[in-house]
C-alpha cells in the first residue's frame, strides 16, 4: 500500500467514524425521552391524586399501587413521576446559565483588553466560591421554590460557561473570515452573532449537559437541606430527607427517589459524553510504513 493511499483511508476511515453518534449519546438521550413521558403522563393523567392518600400507609407494590405508597398513603409512582419533572425543570438552569456566561465570554474573548480583564475577573472570583455555597445564599436572598432555585443556580453557574466560551472565541477572532467582515464595515454585535457564536456551539452543548448534570445533584442536596423544592411539590431531595424515619419498615421510600437523582444525573453526563465524543477533533489512524518490496 502506497502512502498517499493509506493517508486517503485513514481519512475516510476518521470521516466514518464521526458519522452518527456514540451509543453515551443515545442511552443519555433515551434516558432523558423515556422519564420526560412518563413525567408528562403523570401530570396530563395521573393515575392518583399525588398530593393526596390514595391507598393504606406504607403499603408495599401491588397492582394498585406498583411503587407502593408514602408514609401519607400517597401512590409512590405519581410522585416520583413528578419530582423527575421538578428536576428536569429546575435543569433549566443550565440554559440560563449558558445564557448569560455565553454573553459574557463572548464580549470578554472579541473585545480583549481591559473589558477581557476586567470580566474574567469577576468570573475567576465567582468560580473561587463553592456552587452550593452561592445557591444557598441566594436562594435565601430570592426566596425558595423552583423559579426561584432555577435563578440562583444559572446565576452560579454562568461563570463556567463565560470561561469555557471565552477561550475559542480568542482563537476564531484573528481567523481571516472574521477580519474580512470586521473590515468590511459589520458592526461587532453582528459578527459575534453571525459569525463567532456558530462556530463554537459545540462546547456550548457540551458545556450545557455536564452542567444540567450538576444542576441536578445540587437542586437534590439543596431540597434535602430543605431550601430548594418546598412542599407540596414532590422532590427526590426532600422525599429522602422526609422518608429517612421511615427507611426500617419501607426502604423503597429511600431508594427509589435515589434512582431518580442517579438516573437523571448519569443521563445527563452520557449526553455530555457522547456529544464530546462526536464533535471532538480525531486523530488520524496511525499507520506503519513498512520497507517498500522491490522487483524480484
Amino acid at each position: 500500500m502506497t502512502v498517499t493511499r493509506a493517508i486517503a483511508l485513514a481519512k475516510i476511515d476518521g470521516r466514518r467514524r464521526r458519522n452518527g453518534f456514540g451509543p453515551a449519546f443515545w442511552s443519555g438521550s433515551g434516558i432523558l425521552v423515556g422519564i420526560l413521558l412518563l413525567a408528562g403522563w403523570m401530570t396530563l393523567a395521573p393515575p392518583y391524586d399525588p398530593f393526596a392518600a390514595s391507598g393504606p400507609a406504607l403499603a408495599a407494590p401491588s397492582l394498585d399501587h406498583l411503587l407502593g405508597t408514602d408514609n401519607l398513603g400517597r401512590d409512590n409512582l405519581t410522585r416520583l413521576a413528578l419530582a423527575a419533572r421538578t428536576s428536569l425543570l429546575i435543569s433549566g438552569a443550565a440554559l440560563l446559565g449558558a445564557v448569560i456566561g455565553t454573553a459574557l465570554g463572548l464580549v470578554a474573548g472579541y473585545l480583549g483588553g481591559w473589558v477581557d480583564a476586567i470580566i474574567m475577573r469577576i468570573v475567576d472570583a465567582a468560580l473561587a466560591l463553592p456552587a452550593i455555597l452561592v445557591a444557598l445564599v441566594v436562594g435565601v436572598v430570592i426566596g425558595t421554590g423552583p423559579w426561584p432555585l432555577i435563578i440562583a443556580l444559572g446565576l452560579v453557574f454562568a461563570p463556567g460557561f463565560a470561561r469555557v466560551m471565552r477561550a475559542p472565541v480568542i482563537a476564531l477572532r484573528e481567523r481571516d473570515f472574521v477580519l474580512a467582515a470586521t473590515l468590511s464595515g459589520v458592526r461587532g454585535h453582528r459578527v459575534i452573532v453571525e459569525h463567532l457564536l456558530p462556530n463554537v456551539l459545540t462546547p456550548l452543548f457540551v458545556q450545557f449537559a455536564s452542567v444540567a448534570s450538576q444542576v441536578v445533584l445540587i437542586e437534590a442536596a439543596l431540597s434535602y437541606l430543605g431550601q430548594g423544592v418546598q412542599a407540596p411539590e414532590p422532590s427526590a431531595g426532600r422525599m429522602i430527607s422526609e422518608f429517612t424515619r421511615f427507611m426500617q419498615v419501607q426502604p423503597l421510600l429511600i431508594v427509589l427517589p435515589s434512582l431518580v437523582i442517579i438516573l437523571l444525573s448519569a443521563a445527563w453526563n452520557l449526553l455530555a459524553d457522547g456529544l464530546q465524543d462526536h464533535f471532538a477533533p480525531r486523530r488520524e489512524p496511525a499507520f506503519s510504513l513498512g520497507r517498500p518490496r522491490g522487483r524480484r
